[in-house]
């Protein structure tokens, strides 16, 4: 097989495609069970893959290493999507079907924004990037921002490009805490724990969502969790710093 790499994107999800010296597509088994809603890749090839559809192949991780990943062909990729009892596979049937074999059989790549497009896209991601820094987003948050508005903008999608299908705030998620997180702490309930919050002024909900106050900011991370809403805008999720507990009236324990 070649080592040519061809990145496709299925809603949130990279799907990276190796062809062979037929011009078969050969699919990176862990992206098409993330796409699937897989939660673990390895199980679920033993167990709706042939192993005659399975093949090695070398693939680049985050880090810039080569490392052998289990590839699927076109066979084991629609056992897997039978497999699965997600919504998920059959958008992604849908998709493979319409938009990536007829692409990969007819160019061997898939569309990309034109040049005009991406050259937009990089330069207006660093001054949203700024702004979001400014009105008090971390770097992670202010990234995720950023991303969203160019890809209003624009039309491209600076992370997917990079390869990158989420952010993780490195060294930093495990240290803050969701209200249901922190509720467990103090024996009571996540609505508990958020009306807490919102009585202390650290949060409000103009909406159908909490967000942070101003003075929540110090306590507060905002996440990208890796999912998307009906209109591909990312989903967002707000952890708390377990020192905002000192900042609340103690809750009642729960019955």
């Amino acid at each position: 097989m070649t080592n040519l790499i061809i990145p496709f994107n299925f809603e949130s999800f990279a799907i990276r495609i190796q062809k062979d010296e037929s011009g078969e597509p050969w699919f990176c088994a862990n992206d098409v069970c993330a796409a699937l809603a897989y939660s673990n890749a390895r199980d679920a090839i033993a167990k709706h893959v042939h192993e005659d559809d399975v093949a090695k192949r070398d693939i680049i991780d985050a880090m810039g290493r080569a490392q052998a990943s289990n590839h699927i062909n076109e066979s084991g990729l629609y056992a897997l999507i039978l497999g699965s009892t997600k919504d998920e596979a059959r958008r992604f049937k849908r998709w493979v079907t319409s938009e990536v074999l007829p692409a990969i059989r007819k160019t061997g790549s898939y569309s990309t924004p034109k040049a005009g497009e991406l050259h937009d896209a990089v330069r207006l991601f660093q001054p949203f990037f700024e702004i979001a820094v400014l009105i008090g987003c971390d770097r992670q948050a202010a990234a995720i921002s950023a991303n969203q508005a160019v890809q209003t903008v624009s039309g491209a999608n600076v992370l997917q490009l990079m390869g990158r299908t989420h952010i993780e705030a490195s060294n930093q998620e495990s240290l803050y805490f969701t209200p249901t997180e922190l509720g467990r702490r103090c024996g009571t309930s996540a609505r508990n724990m958020n009306l807490l919050l919102s009585e202390a002024g650290l949060q409000t909900k103009p909406g159908d969502k909490w967000e942070p106050t101003e003075a929540g900011r110090r306590f507060s991370r905002i996440f990208d969790t890796g999912k998307k809403h009906g209109s591909g805008a990312p989903v967002p999720q707000v952890k708390w710093s377990a020192d905002v507990l000192e900042a609340l009236t103690p809750p009642k324990k729960a019955a």
